[in-house]
């Protein structure tokens, strides 16, 4: 899980190894299809992070597009 005031303290620009201590241990292996599926920036490889806690419930996805190694892009994604 990735706080929300956690997720907004990241900046695009900012490389992973600058941003390490503000990310969970793992992303979200699960996002649904039509998600991971969706239009990302060209060349990046983009990591999924739920925005709560409570795993039963359908909450916000956040989007972390990467790209040698720098954040490129960062969203908020309905999981519905």
């Amino acid at each position: 899980m990735l706080p929300p005031s956690r997720f907004a303290a990241l900046e695009p620009g900012a490389s992973r190894t600058d941003l390490a201590g503000l990310l969970p241990a793992r992303a979200f292996p699960y996002p649904p299809d039509h998600l991971r599926s969706a239009p990302r920036p060209a060349g990046a490889d983009c990591e999924f992070y739920r925005s709560g806690r409570d795993l039963l419930a359908q909450v916000d996805l956040y989007r972390l597009c990467w790209s040698d190694g720098v954040l490129v892009s960062k969203d908020t994604l309905k999981a519905t």
